[in-house]
């Protein structure tokens, strides 16, 4: 018997992909501040979406191909990048040697190698950190000490804070960067680790989350969406708001809202909207992940300085914009994916036949 998909968990892959793009391009609205604090979930959640499928990979023994299948999407990402940063500085009429050695800075080898940072384009740290979680995993779990990579999960939690929002006010000026906290070690592996405990009790999750349940993570996610809104607060009032990436309520925020598209699943009906979602998460997330930002500049290029109604819809909505974009780029990507492989095995197969 073949298994059910996770449908929620795709539909949840959307939705951080989703958020994604509003980090990086908030929509100009009322409350507009506090919807960017909400979508903090979305790189916490990619980390514990692949960690609660796996054992699944570790049981069919695909750990190894996935690191590879991760780390040449890794290197892709940053060769696209580079080649993107070449052709910005062509339509700018800037020295190409000049716009690159720009993105690098003197600690560049120490951020690249310890903290993940990638010069060419700051989004691109999660794909190295990713690559640095599956190959820690892969060896705690060879050596069997993933239950005490479970333990280590508050103290990594603790570090993300006092390394990100709190930096400021714990540690000072000096230890406050956004690569300390957003990095492998502070965000990527304590993430991955709590997917993988919840991955562990699928069924007993399954069995569990209830509609009386669903509604207390319901309750919790505006519960600790409110949290880190006053930790915000509370922060700038003090002058000492550190790197803004994950609050404490981000993190217990980013635990229910995965927890609820577990519970989903339960009592999921298909309809067009999530069959559409669930579509662009299983098969467009991480791609959208990548191009997203490169889509982003491009289209900030084509409306800058114009008034036109679109122009303005951009400036004000521009999240649905770049969104919208970059699934129909990946989408084409995709179908011109197909169409070559199905070519060439067309091609392959006149081949034999003729030999025949």
């Amino acid at each position: 018997m073949k298994k059910q998909r996770w449908t929620c968990i795709d539909i949840l892959k959307c939705l951080a992909a989703l958020a994604v793009v509003e980090i990086h391009k908030p929509l100009k609205v009322q409350s507009g501040a506090e919807l960017l604090i909400l979508c903090r979930f979305a790189v916490p959640v990619f980390f514990m979406i692949t960690g609660f499928f796996y054992s699944e990979t570790v049981a069919h023994r695909r750990e190894l191909k996935q690191i590879g299948k991760i780390l040449t999407i890794t290197i892709g990402a940053n060769l696209f990048y580079l080649i993107w940063k070449v052709l910005l500085a062509l339509e700018d009429e800037n020295n190409i040697k000049d716009a690159l050695l720009a993105r690098f800075e003197e600690r560049m080898p120490e951020d690249f190698i310890l903290w993940n940072f990638s010069p060419l384009s700051p989004h691109l740290w999660y794909l190295q950190a990713l690559v640095y979680v599956l190959v820690i995993a892969f060896i705690v779990e060879h050596l069997g000490l993933r239950k005490l990579a479970y333990l280590a999960i508050p103290v990594l939690l603790a570090g993300n804070l006092i390394k990100g929002n709190y930096s400021l006010l714990l540690l000072g000026k000096d230890y406050c960067h956004v690569y300390y906290a957003r990095n492998f070690l502070y965000c990527g592996l304590p993430f991955f680790w709590l997917g993988c405990l919840f991955g562990e009790r699928k069924e007993a999750l399954e069995g569990c989350l209830d509609k009386k349940k669903m509604t207390l993570l319901l309750g919790g996610i505006l519960v600790f969406w409110n949290m880190a809104l006053m930790e915000q607060r509370w922060l700038t009032k003090m002058n000492a708001l550190g790197t803004e990436e994950e609050y404490g309520g981000t993190i217990f925020l980013a635990v229910c809202i995965f927890l609820l598209f577990i519970g989903w699943q339960n009592f999921y009906k298909e309809n067009v909207v999530t069959r559409i979602m669930a579509k662009i998460g299983k098969d467009y997330s991480m791609l959208i992940y990548v191009l997203h930002y490169a889509v982003l500049q491009a289209l900030s290029k084509c409306f800058k300085g114009r008034h036109t109604m679109l122009a303005r819809g951009y400036r004000q909505y521009g999240t649905m914009f770049v969104f919208a974009a970059t699934v129909v780029l990946v989408a084409a990507y995709g179908a011109a994916k197909r169409k070559l492989r199905e070519n060439s095995t067309v091609k392959v197969g006149n081949a034999v036949l003729e030999r025949v």
